[in-house]
């Protein structure tokens, strides 16, 4: 679990104490080694093989072209049955099945006795609504609080249920901040760690209203906008809504890579799922953006491979920053084939690309998982996979003086320390739950 400030040092002694007289000692770098090189985890919500390898062909993707040719690439599994968004970034996280970290939905599903309390004290919307899933709730550390235990300085950016802000070593921006801020008014809003990163936040972040027809061309062909219609309008409007919370991730995150460079950072893009959903199947009669002639079809229809480079180019932008001393995985929580609602159009079958100093040229990925994520990143510092979690180390895409400490590791049973007494267990309640709900409705993961 994420622990508050004044516990880190207790837990992190109790890791050291556990690691070094249990069952060996695990570090970075040992005496006289180079330092380990550093870890950059990008998340691409949705990523699907069937849309990215016709685009790797046709050459329009020069990073995910990069990674595939120079690193390891294949196919990650999802979560069995197929499961939403925030479950499956969970999982990944922390290696964990849902029962073990604690994340199971969008939502916590409230009893009658819940909603009649919230009735009594005049809580209205609590009656009325099941409250969000909150970063409180979760009952295994991630990646970037076992990493930030053991030293290492982490950087956090759009992470599916991280609100409110948790402590790190290092700087955490929550998923919340793509909604609007104002709605929060002068409280604490607790949308990043530490709180001072809020200002950078309101100066980055874009809004679905800032975003140009000039931009908004990349992905559909330009029309005279002195003659816009409002049904023109209103078929991008969610483009803009998703375009915008996507280049408020990247804004925030690329200012945060290249002033700190920390050793582990990790940016999380939702667009390429959100336009599948809206606008993969735009032909058939069930969609929001059902179109109604072949001349709304011819100027819709590359939308979504459209978003796909557009996601290219934020990631090149990473690769450049991260240099060639930096590990890079690029994967997706599962794959998209439309055809349904909510996770009725997801494929069980995302991608997932490597490369970097540690990683093989050239490789194959075969039978990962979206569990073996955190365990590869362990693997790239030298930690090892603790017996609690459910994922391995991908071997297919590993170099072998990586396998081969792999090879010497010891078993360590966890990374994860005592609950501390009188920890919430509720979720908590934002002001923009409403705005989140109506986001999650309009994508068809609730009626």
């Amino acid at each position: 679990m994420i622990q508050r400030p004044r516990r880190r040092a207790r837990h992190l002694l109790g890791l050291v104490v556990g690691v070094t007289l249990g069952l060996g000692v695990w570090t970075c770098a040992g005496a006289g080694e180079k330092p380990r090189p550093k870890v950059l985890l990008i998340g691409v919500d949705a990523g699907e093989w069937d849309v990215l390898g016709p685009l790797l062909d046709q050459k329009r993707v020069p990073a995910f072209a990069k990674l595939r040719d120079t690193g390891a690439s294949g196919k990650l599994r999802s979560l069995e049955p197929l499961t939403k968004s925030p479950v499956i970034w969970a999982s990944i996280a922390t290696g964990k099945v849902p029962k073990k970290h604690g994340v199971s939905d969008f939502f916590v599903k409230q009893g009658e006795r819940e909603r009649s309390a919230a009735r009594a004290r005049g809580d209205s919307a609590a009656a009325e609504s099941d409250p969000m899933v909150t970063s409180n709730l979760w009952r295994a550390r991630p990646i970037w609080d076992i990493l930030g235990s053991l030293g290492k300085k982490v950087g956090v950016v759009g992470w599916w249920t991280t609100w409110p802000a948790q402590p790190v070593n290092g700087s955490l921006i929550t998923d919340y901040v793509q909604y609007e801020l104002a709605d929060w008014g002068a409280r604490d809003t607790r949308r990043t760690y530490p709180a001072s990163l809020d200002s950078l936040v309101a100066a980055l972040r874009r809004t679905p209203e800032s975003v140009s027809w000039a931009e908004l061309f990349q992905f559909v062909p330009a029309i005279d906008t002195t003659k816009v219609t409002e049904r023109q309008k209103s078929l991008v409007q969610q483009l803009r809504w998703i375009y915008a919370a996507d280049m408020t991730f990247y804004r925030v995150a690329m200012h945060l890579y290249r002033t700190s460079h920390p050793d582990f950072f990790t940016v999380y893009f939702r667009g390429v799922d959100e336009v599948s959903h809206v606008y993969w199947d735009i032909d058939l009669p069930n969609n929001s953006q059902f179109v109604s002639s072949d001349a709304e079809y011819d100027w819709l229809k590359r939308i979504v491979p459209n978003y796909y480079v557009f996601t290219d180019r934020l990631i090149g932008d990473f690769l450049r920053e991260a240099g060639p001393k930096t590990n890079v995985i690029v994967c997706s929580d599962h794959g998209f084939q439309g055809g349904g609602k909510g996770v009725g159009a997801h494929k069980v079958d995302g991608i997932v690309l490597m490369m970097g100093p540690d990683v093989k040229r050239d490789a194959n990925i075969s039978g990962a998982t979206v569990l073996d994520i955190t365990p590869t990143v362990l693997a790239l510092y030298g930690l090892p996979t603790a017996v609690d979690m459910d994922g391995r180390p991908i071997e297919d895409a590993l170099m072998p003086g990586v396998l081969k400490r792999l090879g010497h590791e010891k078993h360590l049973a966890t990374y994860e320390t005592a609950r501390p007494k009188g920890g919430s267990e509720e979720p908590l309640r934002s002001p923009v739950d409403e705005e989140l709900r109506a986001r999650l409705r309009s994508l068809g993961y609730i009626q």
